[in-house]
């Protein structure tokens, strides 16, 4: 008997704790204080189960000595901190334009914080994830911009980021190069957002979110930036699809050392901004750093020809981008994910110089046109002013679709055909739907046109909406949270939304009527694409 109890004893030490009594997984119900690996932080709780946490810091102030370097570790608090109101937009000059808003009444270039929106009723709900990344040409704009009650309600978390803009977050300089252990200097910005996504994959399941399953998506500059982080190897592992509206990067960009295809060195042109910037001919590091950040604020921007110069806000800087964007997807080692990409049928009507400048209504757009085009794209200038006629009666149109075109259809479409040399599928669409502002619609699907849809929130740029612009909200909210879902942006009984193929170049247009079309502007698209080929070649 004592023989047989020992057996009994051993069998059940080499079970271990499979023999004991299994206790239930703690379930952590969120309410409006959570805390995260840099400590608590309390939000706003809502009556219909949103939870918002505002103005959470992702790294530390890039201030003082900071200023320019990569974006560092925040602080540990003890303290719980306040996180009910949105964090101050970054440096950046004020707005010129009529059309898209003013500027904001107070600016910080202590900036870096994101916001999260999240109805998850644990933190085990695993909710998909989707980080938004806003536009404004790298020089403007805010993560206080957009809002996550519409979204959240379709079943996923968001997260909103700010990061440097214009002079802050896109300065090159050989000092700034040889502080840094990766020898390079000028992608700040960019460095700032992969610094936000890490912070997403280390936090993000507190808030009930799946860091397993992050969407990242933006348009104008913030769909540059999904190029950017989609070909950067620094970003690898930190998303699982991309939604980029409006905007890439595969146009040639400058060198951080060597002047190419008629673009400088972006250390030499950081050079002759610091020296504009101070009025020096000799200017070091240390004396831009003395300076205020409104000082260099508005030594950048009171020079046009600086200020608008979006060239050198993405460099080929050897670390975020160790070859260019282009060159990367084209050597298809970008991250091989999932993507919807796609653009807007009349990007350019608000860019139109008569919309802000009433008295050049009567312009003739045609010698505007022809000199972009010659400057732009002169292998192929020719041939594009037949699909773009400058002749007077046709020119505003023409420039228009040009802008359009070159800047956005083309992109796209590029980014589409790229993604057939890997194994994720790339779904394109063209927006259609024409909002009604001031009771025309005489604007077209203009550029950012869809982003009040995809938040759901109808009330930016005067939109006048009907119940037929709430319904499309619904359903391209739905369209958009279904890819972040599942990476297929498909609706059951709506649309079918096969992948894009360039021997058959699906094209979901997203109108009034949901259709599938092949081909958008191919032969524009064509030829801008040889044009910019031929300015790469020596």
């Amino acid at each position: 008997m004592r023989k047989l109890f020992l057996i009994i004893l051993v069998a059940l030490i080499a079970c271990g704790e499979s023999n004991e009594i299994q206790q239930p997984a703690t379930v952590v119900e969120l309410d409006n204080t959570i805390r995260i690996d840099s400590g608590a932080i309390a939000g706003n709780q809502g009556d219909d189960g949103l939870l918002e946490f505002l103005g959470i810091p992702y790294a530390a102030p890039p201030i003082g000595g900071r200023r320019w370097q990569p974006p560092m570790a925040v602080a540990h608090w003890d303290a719980v901190l306040d996180a009910t109101q949105r964090g101050l937009p970054c440096m950046q000059p004020k707005s010129a334009s009529g059309f898209y808003g003013g500027s904001y009444p107070q600016t910080s270039e202590d900036c870096l914080t994101l916001n999260v929106w999240t109805r998850a009723k644990t933190a085990s709900d695993g909710l998909p994830v989707m980080v938004w990344i806003h536009g404004g040409a790298l020089l403007r704009g805010s993560a206080a911009d957009y809002d996550g009650a519409g979204l959240t309600q379709k079943g996923v978390v968001l997260v909103t980021m700010n990061y440097r803009l214009g002079p802050f977050g896109f300065f090159a300089h050989p000092e700034l190069s040889l502080e840094a252990p990766s020898g390079s200097s000028g992608n700040q910005g960019f460095l700032d957002q992969i610094a936000a996504l890490k912070w997403v994959k280390e936090n993000i399941s507190a808030f009930g979110g799946d860091p397993n399953n992050v969407t990242v998506f933006g348009e104008s500059a913030g769909s540059w930036s999904l190029s950017v982080i989609q070909a950067s190897p620094m970003a690898r592992g930190l998303f699982h699809k991309v939604i980029g509206q409006s905007g890439a990067r595969f146009m040639p960009l400058p060198d951080l050392k060597q002047a190419r295809w008629g673009l400088q060195s972006a250390e030499a042109r950081g050079e002759s901004v610091a020296q504009k910037i101070t009025g020096q001919t000799a200017t070091n590091l240390a004396a831009m750093r003395a300076l205020d950040a409104q000082t260099i604020m508005q030594g950048y921007s009171s020079d046009p020809a600086m200020r608008d110069n979006f060239d050198y806000l993405t460099i080929q800087d050897g670390a975020v981008l160790p070859k260019e964007v282009n060159a990367i997807f084209a050597a298809a080692q970008q991250a091989d994910v999932p993507v919807l990409i796609g653009s807007n049928a009349n990007e350019a009507t608000t860019f139109d110089p008569a919309l802000s400048n009433p008295s050049l209504q009567d312009m003739d757009y045609g010698p505007l046109l022809t000199r972009q085009v010659e400057a732009l794209l002169p292998a192929v200038g020719a041939q594009l002013l037949d699909f773009y006629p400058p002749a007077a009666a046709d020119s505003r149109r023409s420039w228009t679709e040009f802008n359009t075109d070159v800047m956005f259809t083309q992109q796209m479409r590029l980014w589409a055909d790229y993604m057939e040399a890997v194994s994720s599928p790339a779904y394109l669409y063209w927006w259609n739907w024409r909002p009604v502002i001031n009771g025309s619609d005489r604007l077209g699907a203009f550029h950012a046109a869809e982003i009040p849809y995809v938040f759901g929130r109808l009330d930016a740029f005067g939109i006048e909406p009907s119940a037929e612009d709430y319904a499309f909200a619904d359903l391209m909210m739905t369209i958009w949270t279904n890819f972040a879902k599942t990476g297929n942006p498909s609706v059951a009984e709506v649309i079918d939304w096969p992948a894009y193929r360039s021997s058959a170049p699906a094209t979901a247009v997203l109108g009034p009527q949901l259709s599938i079309r092949q081909g958008i502007r191919s032969e524009q698209v064509a030829l801008i694409s040889a044009g910019f080929a031929a300015r790469r070649t020596p």
